[in-house]
């Protein structure tokens, strides 16, 4: 299988150094996202779920009725184990709607292989799942398929096989123990801030902007990163499946399936809610779990307090909100036009060009153009002393006659010069 290569954009220009290397232009620089809006909206979500748990324990309906923490310890971790998967695909830009349907049919594969043991059940639900991520990512990753296309097309998949396969055989395994719950939800918490953490750093936002960048369908280089995303968010929900299906006790026999819609209601908004922006690449370190307890909360409150409305409106009503967070979350991360310029242009030679003066032209006259004539003769191996017409030149100065004196233009030895001499060429004196 052979993904996408990066492309050739102003991101990734380079230019030619004096030794001859590639560097980069420094243009591809991106301002780094700020992280203050999410560190404030999720300890928000922490007060406010903090707020609904409260008033659900005060409730006499929900997981609280019998006075028990570990019906909402068994009702949260698959939430949040689904709502995780459905963040790391809106992280990298491929949303995956079919994150409740996977997360029936491994729970179907989970109940019908019980009879063979925990271990085989286990490998049997979670095998099905990262082989339906496989698929899924190799239509977003490969085909370049849009995420929500593709998922919608392998979850409506699984509905008509759901449809048609009927129920599983009995469920043969016990009911999964207190300790069990606990290290579910410890796993699930455990997996959605150490990616929440990872997704926080500037390397690898920086890496996951091209696929936020690129319009659908065109190559952004990034198709390693995209199929793994999606797969780790399609066995995320397998695994969320198989925990919904093990913390519930079938009764007569029956399997306890989840509602594929209804979970990928509430994880999308959840996913949302928590911080995580649908344009992709963006996203907080603590808000999915936060969100994640107080959407379920909420949900278990409106039935234990009665009121009159379908609890799955809330799940609705959280994607709603989410489309609001989001806003908020692109516009506290856009940088002004000003700092992106300066920070693009940091360090640029052409902001010392553009201070610099224009330099002056100076006309040249022609008071040099026997002295270059006489350099240029010197280098070609000529005689500089050469004369031209009866008068010999050099660095420019006139001498006049083969035995010009150099000083006659003085006149002080004019006397010498005029002097009768004898035979040896010396100055006779009259007496």
């Amino acid at each position: 299988m052979k993904f996408d290569s990066p492309s050739r954009d102003d991101s990734t220009t380079l230019i030619r150094t004096d030794a001859g290397k590639s560097a980069p232009s420094g243009d591809d620089e991106t301002p780094s996202d700020r992280m203050a809006v999410h560190v404030v909206w999720e300890i928000g979500l922490l007060l406010l779920a903090g707020g609904v748990l409260f008033a659900l324990t005060q409730s006499d309906g929900g997981p609280f009725a019998e006075g028990s923490w570990t019906g909402l310890f068994a009702a949260l971790a698959p939430v949040v184990m689904l709502t995780s998967a459905m963040a790391v695909s809106l992280r990298v830009g491929a949303v995956n709607l079919a994150a409740g349907p996977i997360a029936l049919i491994a729970a179907w594969m989970f109940v019908d292989a019980s009879g063979s043991g925990a271990a085989m059940a286990l490998g049997v639900g979670l095998g099905v799942a990262a082989f339906v991520g496989i698929v899924l990512a190799t239509l977003t990753a490969w085909l370049r398929a849009p995420g929500w296309a593709a998922s919608g097309a392998v979850g409506g998949a699984i509905g008509l096989w759901a449809g048609q396969a009927g129920d599983p055989s009995a469920f043969m395994l016990a009911e999964l123990p207190r300790t069990g719950v606990l290290a579910a939800l410890g796993a699930a918490a455990g997996v959605s801030l150490f990616f929440g953490l990872v997704g926080s750093f500037g390397g690898v936002r920086g890496r996951l902007a091209p696929i936020r960048e690129t319009p659908v369908g065109e190559r952004h280089g990034r198709g390693g990163l995209v199929f793994f995303g999606v797969l780790l968010s399609s066995t995320l929900a397998g695994a969320a499946g198989v925990v919904a299906a093990w913390t519930a006790v079938p009764e007569g026999g029956a399997a306890a399936l989840p509602d594929p819609i209804l979970l990928t209601v509430v994880a999308l908004g959840a996913a949302l809610l928590g911080g995580t922006s649908l344009m992709g690449r963006r996203g907080g370190v603590c808000g999915t779990v936060f969100a994640s307890a107080l959407v379920l909360g909420l949900m278990w409150l409106a039935e234990g307090r009665g009121w009159s409305f379908d609890p799955s409106w809330i799940a609705l009503g959280a994607i709603v909100a989410g489309f609001l967070v989001t806003r908020l979350v692109e516009v506290m991360n856009t940088a002004d036009e000003t700092e992106v310029a300066s920070s693009r242009r940091a360090g640029s030679l052409d902001d010392l060009r553009e201070d610099d003066p224009p330099p002056v032209e100076r006309d040249r006259t022609d008071s040099f153009d026997q002295y270059d004539e006489d350099f240029a003769g010197l280098g070609s191996g000529g005689d500089p002393w050469s004369t031209t017409g009866g008068i010999r030149t050099t660095g420019g100065i006139p001498k006049q006659g083969a035995a010009a004196d150099p000083f006659g233009a003085s006149g002080v030895f004019d006397d010498l010069r005029d002097a009768p001499r004898d035979g040896h060429g010396s100055p006779r004196h009259g007496r």
